[in-house]
């Protein structure tokens, strides 16, 4: 009796039991096949062992250059050997059995020990010669990837390296942006902060005299339209140098901030008010159906406006002096109807202060 020889998978040739090789004619014949399978085996470039109950048969030379071991130092070793601790062996076991069970063919990539105690990456196949029977032996075929591994980690290194470098040249951008939107939201604030300031007084927040006058026209041209008069009041605060002089600028100036805001609150929302002057503020009264209309507002400004204020401790009161002008019997422009209202102020002036006069054509020449 003779060895028999089946064919693995790549036409090796592997003794698997002591029955007749059907595939050789004589003993000759047989010793000239192992030496053809021998010489494959020995000059495969894969690493190639078959194991029977976890422990080595034989293998080829790769594999005993891959390990460190020669095939006779292998023989009927334990295969745990191989395996940096019995855990990852035991892992190994516990991943192969029912893949090597079922008739599958075991493909793994896994860390594996030489002789001398190194490590290195090792791609395994393995396939068992009978899936119902693991006594009949398991062939192994190995393969050093330590250099492939290598490889991809490098490329993975290098991937992880750039999308890092990606990562922080988008957080210097998104950086960049946040800064450059934060300058152009204060370049636009501070825009808006100058075109306010260039229509607006800075100690009562009032529309000055520019948007005053720009306010005018537009009343005056929606008049034009709607057949209605535009009422122009020029107030001046009467004796208010005397506040200035007794108790300082300062609380002049919270004095006709005060003044400002009850202006404000007494008037309509289509209604203009402006601080032109010093102690002066004119009052623009669109849509308004005759001067007596008008003049029951100036009437509502003087009673308000004459009650007393408190500024940086001080109870202060003081009376304005009203001059009133119509559009378009007292003038067709801006400019106009305004030296009208200032006429008719000095005039309420000289009839005693505390008063509001209609504005009178000889009140201009005068």
């Amino acid at each position: 009796m003779s060895p028999q020889f089946r064919r693995a998978p790549g036409g090796l040739i592997l003794s698997a039991s002591n029955q007749p090789c059907p595939e050789a004619g004589s003993d000759s014949e047989l010793r000239q096949t192992l030496l053809e399978y021998q010489a494959i085996l020995d000059n495969a470039s894969l690493g190639i062992t078959f194991t029977r109950k976890r422990r080595f048969l034989h293998c080829n030379r790769r594999f005993s250059e891959m390990f460190g071991w020669s095939s006779e130092e292998l023989h009927q070793l334990s295969t745990e050997i191989l395996y940096p601790s019995k855990e990852a062996y035991d892992e190994l076991t516990r991943q192969a059995r029912p893949v090597l069970g079922s008739g599958q063919r075991l493909d793994l990539e896994l860390v594996m020990k030489r002789r001398d105690g190194s490590t290195f990456w090792c791609r395994v196949l393995a396939k068992a010669i009978d899936p119902n029977d693991y006594s009949k032996g398991t062939i192994y075929i190995t393969e050093d990837i330590t250099e492939r591994k290598s490889a991809q980690e490098a490329l993975l290194k290098a991937r992880d390296e750039l999308e890092q470098r990606v990562q922080e040249r988008t957080a210097e951008l998104e950086m960049a942006n946040a800064r450059l939107q934060a300058e152009i939201q204060e370049r636009k604030m501070a825009e808006q902060q100058i075109r306010y300031l260039a229509n607006h007084d800075a100690l009562t927040g009032l529309p000055n005299r520019r948007l005053l006058e720009d306010r005018l026209e537009q009343a005056m041209e929606m008049a034009r339209r709607n057949v209605h008069q535009v009422a122009i009041q020029f107030i001046d605060l009467d004796r208010f140098k005397q506040v200035n002089d007794r108790l300082g600028h300062r609380i002049g100036d919270l004095l006709l901030q005060a003044v400002a805001a009850r202006l404000r609150s007494l008037l309509r929302a289509v209604d203009t008010v402006s601080r032109v002057g010093g102690d002066e503020f004119v009052v623009v009264l669109p849509e308004m159906q005759s001067a007596t209309a008008a003049c029951e507002t100036a009437q509502r400004l003087l009673a308000a406006l004459a009650r007393p204020y408190s500024a940086g401790g001080h109870e202060l009161q003081i009376t304005p002096s009203i001059g009133i002008s119509m559009f378009p019997a007292d003038g067709n422009d801006a400019e106009s109807l305004l030296i009208a209202a200032d006429s008719a102020m000095y005039r309420a002036k000289e009839m005693g202060r505390g008063n509001f006069q209609l504005y009178q054509p000889s009140m201009r020449s005068k």
